[in-house]
């Protein structure tokens, strides 16, 4: 079995530790590491507030509402969330999160203690460590960025051995738009 699926390990370093969060959130989001951060901040409030409205997780997350539809409307078609009508208005759509995202959310959330709140601003500050660069970061930048700072000056096959089974091309591409925008740098002997 594939270490992502261990649970928490506490000899891991900090950037190890944090390369398993990510892990585990790709895998709530249906094993799809090109999944935003923000979705899974989503994802992380729907699971916090089961029976959530979409206007509620507006006020949480402080998302506007055409993004807000995309991300639930992507979680619900990948099987992540449960939608269901609100018996008081017809209108509103109460939504949970289920199956494979709620196991897999719960393996994430070891790290954090339990809390949402916790793993939510962690999130955040992932968010913003990426926006200052003026990326949109995935899950797939996330666990570049942990996976370099847990090995190291790690050649880029070190990388790419820790990412995903996705192309090869695309694992590389997104190491290379990491390095292009300045978020890793890339040493003299290529690494």
């Amino acid at each position: 079995m594939p270490a992502r699926f261990l649970p928490k390990d506490l000899t891991a370093s900090k950037a190890g530790k944090i390369g398993m969060v990510i892990d585990h959130l790709v895998d709530a989001l249906g094993g799809d590491p090109s999944s935003s951060l923000r979705r899974a901040i989503v994802l992380t409030d729907i699971d916090q507030h089961p029976g959530t409205t979409q206007s509620g997780i507006m006020k949480r997350v402080d998302m506007d509402k055409s993004s807000l539809n995309r991300d639930i409307d992507w979680l619900f078609d990948y099987g992540c969330v449960y939608r269901e009508p609100c018996p008081d208005d017809a209108r509103s759509i109460r939504l949970q999160s289920i199956g494979y995202s709620r196991n897999n959310l719960a393996l994430a959330l070891e790290f954090f203690g339990g809390s949402h709140e916790n793993m939510k601003l962690f999130l955040l500050q992932y968010i913003d460590l990426f926006t200052n660069y003026g990326v949109k970061p995935t899950l797939r930048d996330a666990k570049i960025v942990a996976t370099v700072a847990d090995k190291k000056n790690a050649a880029r096959r070190d990388v790419l051995d820790e990412l995903y089974s996705g192309p090869v091309s695309t694992e590389t591409r997104a190491i290379a738009n990491l390095i292009e925008t300045g978020i890793l740098r890339k040493v003299a002997d290529g690494k």
